[in-house]
């Protein structure tokens, strides 16, 4: 009896110092994991691969004449690095993915085939219609596909709102501050123009020309006319400086204008009053 107790704990003790060693073992191989391991960028997916689409500006106007945007296509790899030398598909399609005859592409083209350069990017330009082939106002999508490995495809869309009638259109101009104080030093007042439809959509990449009617004042440059883009809000930011009180005799008014680009004959346009304090 004495044998077998004292053989059961050698065997006890053995197994307590073997779970040790095993514990002790499995800690030290996970001490030397990287706490974060980079996803792998290959395998059967596209999710590694990142197709960006744009156009510039995203709406144009159906006029007496064709108005025309570039849309832009970069592949890069999720790292960032660009994808060089692929084939993009452009071609032109409605809200519900069909291809759509409105519009086309350079060479009267309703599907355009680009290849990308070094920095993954590749631009066409779209042609949209004339006022009379649009009954109201549209919003079209411009499609890029890229065939990649195997049957796996790669596709993005961008939206392009074609535009019938400026009536549609909503045009706002204001000036912050709209009061300045003329001093030794020029003061200056941000004129910002917000261009839009009536639908709330922004219109970006549409040019907004500034002039000032009357009054002293300038912006940059030293220019009383300008022009500026809007952003992809549909905002275009001006400055304008006023005059010193050494360039007026008394308090003055200086009214500025803007107005957007829009389709002929369509007229917009809109006037801000900036009242100018000389400094006794």
């Amino acid at each position: 009896m004495l044998i077998d107790e004292d053989r059961k704990m050698k065997q006890n003790k053995f197994l307590t110092v073997s779970t040790l060693l095993f514990v002790f073992l499995a800690i030290f191989s996970s001490c030397k994991r990287n706490g974060v391991q980079e996803p792998n960028p290959f395998g059967p997916s596209t999710f590694s691969i990142l197709l960006q689409l744009a156009a510039a500006p995203n709406v144009i106007f159906a006029g007496d004449t064709r108005e025309s945007t570039t849309v832009t296509a970069t592949l890069k790899r999720y790292n960032g690095v660009p994808i060089a030398n692929t084939v993009v598909h452009f071609d032109i399609r409605d809200a519900t993915g069909n291809k759509v005859n409105l519009g086309f592409f350079e060479g009267n083209e309703s599907v355009k085939t680009r290849t990308t350069d070094q920095n993954g990017t590749v631009s066409v330009r779209y042609y949209g219609p004339f006022s009379q082939e649009l009954t109201t106002d549209r919003m079209i999508y411009i499609a890029a596909v890229v065939a990649w490995e195997g049957n796996e495809f790669i596709n993005e869309l961008t939206p392009i709102y074609l535009i019938r009638e400026a009536v549609d259109l909503t045009f706002t101009l204001i000036a912050d501050p709209n009061v300045l104080l003329a001093t030794e030093s020029r003061p200056q007042s941000q004129l910002k123009a917000y261009f839009k439809t009536v639908d709330g959509i922004p219109l970006a990449g549409r040019k907004v020309y500034f002039k000032i009617l009357s009054g002293p004042g300038i912006f940059a440059n030293n220019t009383r006319k300008t022009f500026v883009l809007t952003d992809v809000n549909g905002y275009a930011v001006v400055s304008f400086f006023g005059p010193t009180k050494y360039e007026i005799g008394y308090d003055q008014f200086a009214t500025i204008q803007g107005q957007p680009e829009t389709a002929t004959p369509f007229y917009i346009h809109e006037e801000v009053d900036i009242r100018l304090i000389r400094e006794e």
